[in-house]
């Protein structure tokens, strides 16, 4: 009797830690954003409890590693900043649907004073004085402003865990790979733009395989480098050069 109640004490307790150890391991939690205009806007998802986060998909989906009570932040500039605590519920339906409220931008007490200004526009712009920012030292933009998808991958990195939770998900490739084939398609509409459809297909090009001539001559890194410097002369001959490796690759 004594070492049956002890076996059933000893599973019970293994039964308890094992479920204990299990509640504390962190699980990939898929789930959508809903927001008005949230189409390619990416929203910062931060879990403040492990210090890691990731961004959206276009269509608002994403998928964020979590345990329980831990607390997730979205922010972004177009919305109010949310936070959620990851509970019992949310990891037992391993989805989270978010809903986002446009985000209201206040300004500061405004205080009005007595300009005497008279309703003519003409007379009354002789009344305004005006600043110069360089005058002032205002501080200035020195740097270009990144795009949404640059942001999206500098979220795949900063803090080495962070770089290395996205890289081993996959994270960072994917995004990545969508960086490389937005430049890709940039590159073939501006080729487009500085030869013309109708000087391409001068050149034996069937104007229904007209698209597929081009992403073709994409794949060689000259075509890169002329399009990226806007070289149209060196670009024309290279299209030109690439029409007989084209026909032959057609033919195989």
């Amino acid at each position: 009797m004594r070492k049956s109640f002890q076996k059933s004490f000893h599973f019970f307790l293994f039964m308890l830690l094992t479920s204990v150890l299990s509640a504390q391991q962190p699980v990939e939690l898929e789930g959508k954003i809903l927001a008005d205009s949230l189409e390619y806007t990416f929203i910062n998802i931060i879990n403040k409890t492990s210090h890691r986060g990731t961004t959206n998909d276009p269509d608002g989906s994403f998928i964020v590693r979590v345990s329980e009570n831990d607390t997730l932040e979205f922010s972004s500039v177009q919305y109010q900043k949310k936070e959620i605590v990851i509970n019992k519920s949310i990891l037992e339906a391993k989805f989270l649907e978010v809903i986002l409220l446009p985000g209201v931008n206040q300004l500061d007490e405004v205080f009005l004073f007595d300009s005497k200004l008279i309703g003519n526009l003409e007379k009354d712009f002789t009344k305004i004085e005006f600043f110069d920012k360089y005058q002032l030292n205002a501080p200035q933009l020195k740097q270009d402003i990144p795009s949404l998808i640059d942001r999206r991958l500098a979220a795949t990195g900063g803090d080495p865990s962070n770089l290395l939770l996205n890289t081993i998900s996959g994270e960072r490739q994917k995004v990545k790979k969508i960086k490389a084939n937005m430049v890709y398609d940039e590159r073939v509409e501006k080729a487009l733009r500085l030869i013309g459809a109708d000087n391409i297909i001068k050149m034996g090009i069937d104007k229904d395989e007209l698209m597929l001539f081009i992403y073709y001559c994409a794949e060689d890194e000259k075509f890169g480098t002329y399009v990226d410097q806007e070289s149209v002369g060196p670009l024309f001959d290279f299209l030109k050069l690439k029409v007989n490796s084209w026909e032959k690759r057609k033919n195989q």
